[in-house]
């Protein structure tokens, strides 16, 4: 599966916030999940990681366009404010402001402790019942933990019974995931070169037959 592919079919509340891909098999995935169940049968879907920079770098990625565009997505635009919005194309031929992009609006913001969203524009031919899952939150929470590190919580609410749910569900599942894992790896390997990310795969030259002998 190409990488433009798995982006947009992956997504943090679309937080990437927009996008399903799978993380690598090769290694063990650095995220926790302890998504339950509420009495009334509300699934919620919790996943955390502990980010190895302190609170105040990890909050600029999701916050400041320049952060934002450096791991999540190649073309972006952050307003972070309440009734802001967080605007994302996985694909660098799409312009903001556009009908193809990830729009997620900002339903409430505390600096450094806590950032919830909710999708109001999925791009076109999406993977997931997008009505469904505009019916849902995401909160991001913050916090500084020992070694100068920061635990990032995603908790996405309001899965009720359903196919529609439980197809959504599947897809940020696997999508936030990876997303939370892609957070990580900005800190570990640095900004996301996005042009040699996307460029397409290099084809190995077959090669040239030798002419049949004639003797």
């Amino acid at each position: 599966m190409g990488f433009i592919r798995k982006l947009l079919l992956a997504g943090v509340a679309g937080v990437s916030m927009a996008v399903v891909a799978t993380a690598s098999a090769q290694q063990p995935s650095p995220v926790a999940d302890s998504s339950f169940v509420l009495p009334d049968g509300e699934r919620v879907l919790e996943l955390s990681v502990v980010v190895p920079a302190p609170i105040d770098a990890v909050w600029a990625l999701f916050t400041t366009t320049d952060g934002w565009t450096s791991w999540a997505a190649p073309v972006g635009r952050v307003d972070a404010r309440v009734g802001g919005v967080i605007e994302s194309s996985y694909d660098p031929a799409v312009a903001l402001g556009s009908s193809k992009t990830i729009r997620n609006e900002i339903i409430a913001l505390v600096p450094r402790r806590l950032l919830v969203i909710r999708n109001v524009q999925a791009p076109p031919n999406a993977a997931f019942d997008v009505p469904t899952f505009q019916r849902l939150q995401t909160a991001l929470w913050f916090e500084s933990v020992e070694g100068g590190n920061t635990r990032v919580t995603l908790v996405n609410a309001g899965y009720r019974d359903g196919a529609a749910y439980d197809g959504v569900y599947r897809h940020f599942l696997a999508g936030n995931r990876w997303t939370l894992e892609q957070l990580v790896r900005r800190f570990i390997t640095g900004p996301v070169d996005w042009a040699k990310m996307l460029a397409p795969p290099k084809r190995e030259a077959k090669p040239v037959a030798e002419p049949a002998s004639t003797k």
